[in-house]
């Protein structure tokens, strides 16, 4: 009942990720100058991908509690086995993508640090 409810909290936090990661592009979508498909390249979407990535880091440490929990309930060892390959593949892709928003984070930060140097435009 309780890795169910985790399950659902997990889909929440996905979802709000989303919706917030997809209003906060579009704001920089608005703000941004240039053609559209241009606009879309640039800031736009290193914005989205920053934010869809770090909701969906949050979402999959949830799921991972799920995970963990829904182990105490099953205790045959093949449902173990199988929750604890769930739990590592989900662990990879959370160490993964916290190395993508760390790498997108980093050359955002670059790209702002020249642009205001007036080395870029």
């Amino acid at each position: 009942m309780l890795a169910s409810i985790i399950d659902a909290v997990a889909v929440a936090v996905l979802l709000a990720g989303l919706v917030i990661a997809s209003v906060m592009g579009w704001r920089t979508y608005v703000a941004a100058s240039g053609r559209p498909f241009e606009r879309l390249s640039g800031p736009v979407l290193i914005r989205f991908r920053l934010t869809l990535g770090r909701w969906m880091l949050a979402g999959l440490e949830v799921l991972i509690v799920s995970d963990i929990l829904h182990s105490i309930v099953h205790r045959s060892f093949t449902e173990i086995g199988i929750l604890g390959l769930i739990v590592l593949i989900r662990s990879v892709m959370s160490y993964m993508l916290d190395l993508e928003i760390a790498r997108i984070d980093k050359t955002e930060a670059l790209t702002e640090g020249a642009a205001a140097e007036g080395k870029f435009s």
